[in-house]
C-alpha cells in the first residue's frame, strides 16, 4: 500500500526543505533515518514535519518532532537521560 507523504525540514523556525513522498510500507525506515541523519546536520533549534496527505482528520495529519517547539502543537518534553 502506498503512503503519500510531505516530509518538511525546519531550522531555527524556517522552512528549509519540502519533500513529497509516494512510498510503500517497506521504504518508510530509509525515509526516516535519511531525515534523520539530515536534522543532525543542523546546528540550533530544528524540527521535521510528517504530513499524512490522505489523512482527512487534521489532528491525526501531522507528526512534528525535533528540538524546536515554536511549530509544534502541545509538544511533550523527553527526558534523554
Amino acid at each position: 500500500m502506498s503512503i503519500r507523504l510531505a516530509i518538511r525540514l525546519f531550522a531555527d523556525g524556517e522552512q528549509i526543505l519540502e519533500e513529497r513522498v509516494d512510498a510503500d510500507e517497506s521504504e518508510l525506515a530509509g525515509l526516516a533515518e535519511k531525515h534523520t541523519v539530515m536534522l543532525g546536520d543542523l546546528a540550533g533549534p530544528h524540527m521535521i514535519e510528517i504530513e499524512f496527505l490522505d489523512e482527512p482528520d487534521p489532528n491525526q495529519r501531522f507528526f512534528r518532532f525535533g528540538t524546536d517547539p515554536r511549530g509544534m502543537v502541545i509538544p511533550i518534553a523527553i527526558d534523554l537521560k
